[in-house]
């Protein structure tokens, strides 16, 4: 399969647990409103403005730069990022916490008291367990460490959805938002999921998104491939350098299993790899 059909087997497979997808979904203004009502239930949105995708934040030229998924304020001017996480990451509290800061940032207005600052809610929805507790919701706040039950009421909330618990924690449609992303059967038919496969078609049918997708998903095949051969020079070059520091196979194999982290297979196509490339070079410079 070359690149361009992977790329279309990509887009084909694509569901709402792709950021693209996903994003495309959620700048329907009532699709987004009511996820967010059902993740919120407590407050009382009536309306949001149109959700953007990709929203770009660049706080200074020397500070690192992020993209929202999907950005959005209700009719309270109270700011959402929500972020679609199909990857498990060890540094995920720390993105979250500089996604807070960003998207808090947008909230103060200049020269205005801190007293007028909105409400800010990043909403991460992980397809995995972020905090390993079997929940299907968390949300996080400010708390006094010499006393848990105080709430630091800074006004702004992390939440957390994970995708893969089934304990039915959330709303209806919440619910059914959920086992629409986990590709499994919410067990009742609901206006909401046939809206939301509806919305989930027309995005699939529209070509320029496709055309869109498949330009993405190239790009990221290239910049896949030369990263990938970036590790697979260094390696090179690693196994080299120790079979010159007279080194034994068994030795640099052991290397690369135990310090290295690579498979046995990894490691020999690894070694064998080093050897071809000083064969090749050593016959290129004797037929010069």
């Amino acid at each position: 399969m070359n690149r361009i059909q992977q790329a279309a087997a990509n887009w084909r497979k694509a569901g709402l647990e792709n950021d693209f997808v996903f994003s495309k979904v959620m700048t329907d203004p009532a699709i987004c409103l009511e996820i967010i009502q059902s993740i919120l239930p407590e407050l009382t949105i009536k309306s949001i403005k149109p959700p953007r995708a990709q929203e770009e934040i660049n706080p200074s030229n020397d500070a690192k730069g992020v993209r929202f998924d999907v950005y959005t304020t209700d009719d309270a001017n109270n700011h959402y990022d929500i972020e679609m996480q199909v990857a498990e990451s060890p540094n995920l509290f720390k993105r979250v916490r500089y996604y807070q800061s960003l998207n808090a940032f947008a909230s103060y207005e200049r020269g205005e008291n801190y007293n007028y600052a909105h409400n800010s809610y990043v909403i991460f929805i992980c397809c995995f367990d972020p905090m390993g507790l079997e929940r299907q919701y968390y949300s996080v706040n400010k708390r006094l460490n010499q006393d848990p039950t105080f709430l630091v009421w800074d006004e702004a909330t992390d939440i957390y959805l994970n995708v893969t618990s089934e304990r039915h924690e959330v709303p209806a449609k919440l619910q059914t938002f959920l086992d629409q992303i986990a590709g499994r059967s919410s067990g009742q038919e609901d206006a909401f999921g046939l809206k939301l496969r509806q919305k989930i078609t027309e995005v699939k049918h529209n070509k320029k998104w496709r055309a869109d997708f498949m330009r993405m998903s190239l790009m990221e095949m290239d910049h896949q491939y030369e990263l990938d051969q970036a590790v697979k020079q260094d390696r090179i070059q690693l196994v080299n350098g120790l079979r010159k520091q007279g080194q034994s196979k068994d030795e640099i194999l052991t290397f690369l299993t135990t310090v290295m982290n690579l498979t046995e297979e990894q490691a020999q196509n690894c070694y064998q790899e080093a050897r071809s490339n000083k064969s090749s070079l050593k016959d290129n410079l004797l037929h010069r």
